[in-house]
């Protein structure tokens, strides 16, 4: 509970900003918070980041304002149904989840009621509703299992345990002690007057005082005990361990808390490898490790057949809507979504290192209506554009269309789920394969439309310049 009245990184173009009004969202540039240049995926951050005002007054004015609610960013876009649409001012960090949707669950967590909210932001609520009606009974594809920590995040914390890192952390801890003691002091010195405090503010009042943590206390639960004791107290040593061993890394059972699964190792695929299940299902055939690929396959999945050909078969038949998901347990689950159930494979999109993007362009009738859809697949370590600050040089992905007399687009693009950059939180990114999604009307012959994909991506190292692509497909009545 730390969501303040800002929202930064909002995804301008996701439907709750669109439809049904659409609002025109007051941008100011605000410091950035101090909380944020202690978090590792806010390095690059500036001085200030476009915000955008939801609520008119916050719980920093003192006013008894209620504090938001913030989802942790780790793990939330490794399912099909989630969707991170925006962050705002908190303590966890740039990339924590103010707005967003998992199934059928839609996250708002400012805290004002619509008396507090700015009238912008009274608009872009009555559309989350509005657009969270379209996933009544959609249950989600994968819950979260509590206590659950994802391995990006194991080494995010090696830089706290260097002796920089950790009176940098320390430093930081004793900033949190004086805010804390400071808003103590300040709600005791209301009571003693005799003003009026909230049963919030109260109850803060016996809240235990921060302390510090240990060194090493956000990596200790990384390790079983012997493991520890061969690299206690050495920063390198720990680094080393977790970075060899992370593909073989699961959880064990107890709170924020990882080992290595020893099994695993010695099968010698990590369990998000892409081909860890064919691996072990092939391995069923091997009376040397047919035991082994049984406890595994049954480990990493939700299901448990008892021989090669039913897990030979279950395989086959899921295997193009299968995804590793952390934030479930570590598991292989089946995306169940109708739409991807029954979407048909009628060709085969395959970016290369010359060209890291692949497009293609289909159509189907819907009603009187006719779907289009852009697919498009972005080799693993690149990505595309999704929005940017109007200041960046990044150029977005944007889609136009052609289209003859008589025939018109229907609404909006539906633009698939994207996240923030790791370095610079407030672009969006679009990774892997996405879809982009929009309905025409007026077909009354075979008629040939056009659709341009305006976009650039990049990787680590250095970025593509601008470029786009002219896909055509062919409307039946």
């Amino acid at each position: 509970m730390c969501l303040d009245s800002y929202a930064h990184g909002m995804r301008m173009n996701h439907e709750i900003f669109n439809s049904p009004n659409k609002v025109a969202l007051t941008i100011e540039n605000k410091p950035t918070p101090g909380e944020y240049t202690h978090h590792p995926k806010a390095k690059n951050l500036g001085k200030t980041i476009p915000m955008w005002r939801v609520q008119t007054e916050g719980y920093k004015d003192g006013k008894g304002q209620l504090v938001g609610v913030v989802s942790r960013d780790a793990g939330f876009f490794d399912s099909p149904d989630v969707e991170w649409i925006s962050s705002g001012v908190n303590t966890k960090g740039p990339e924590a989840v103010a707005i967003g949707r998992h199934g059928n669950f839609l996250h708002w967590g400012f805290a004002a009621s619509p008396k507090y909210m700015t009238e912008e932001a009274k608009l872009v609520l009555v559309n989350a509703l509005h657009y969270i009606a379209k996933f009544d009974g959609q249950t989600p594809v994968a819950r979260k299992v509590s206590g659950t920590v994802l391995r990006e995040s194991v080494l995010s914390n090696l830089e706290s345990i260097t002796e920089e890192g950790y009176a940098k952390t320390l430093a930081r801890y004793a900033g949190y002690r004086k805010d804390d003691e400071d808003r103590k002091a300040a709600i005791q010195a209301k009571i003693d007057a005799g003003e009026k405090v909230t049963d919030m503010d109260k109850q803060s009042l016996t809240y235990p005082p921060v302390e510090d943590p240990g060194r090493f206390d956000r990596v200790r639960g990384f390790f079983s005990d012997e493991a520890w004791k061969s690299v206690e107290g050495d920063p390198q040593a720990i680094g080393d361990y977790l970075r060899s061993n992370l593909p073989f890394m699961h959880p064990t059972g107890g709170w924020y808390e990882l080992g290595v699964d020893e099994e695993l190792k010695s099968f010698g695929k990590g369990s998000a490898d892409p081909d860890f299940l064919a691996t072990a299902i092939a391995a069923l055939q091997d009376p040397e490790q047919a035991a082994l690929a049984q406890t595994l396959l049954t480990r990493y999945t939700n299901q448990n057949f008892g021989n090669a050909s039913e897990w030979k078969a279950w395989h086959t038949k899921v295997q193009d809507k299968l995804f590793f998901c952390e934030t479930a347990g570590y598991k292989w689950l089946v995306n169940s979504l109708e739409s991807a159930a029954n979407a048909p494979a009628i060709f085969e999109l395959k970016p290369n290192a010359k060209t890291p993007v692949a497009m293609a362009l289909t159509a189907a009738a819907e009603g009187k209506n006719h779907r289009l859809t852009v697919h498009v697949k972005i080799l693993k370590g690149w990505h595309a554009y999704d929005s940017v600050p109007d200041s960046s040089a990044y150029r977005p992905l944007v889609l136009s269309l052609t289209l003859p007399d008589g025939v018109q687009q229907v609404g909006e693009w539906k633009r698939p789920a994207s996240h923030p950059d790791k370095v610079e939180p407030q672009v969006m990114v679009l990774e892997g394969e996405v879809s982009f999604e929009c309905l025409v009307t007026g077909v009354k012959a075979a008629t040939e439309i056009g659709c341009k994909v305006s976009y650039q991506v990049c990787d680590a190292r250095m970025c593509l310049p601008p470029s786009s692509k002219a896909l055509k497909a062919v409307l039946q009545p």
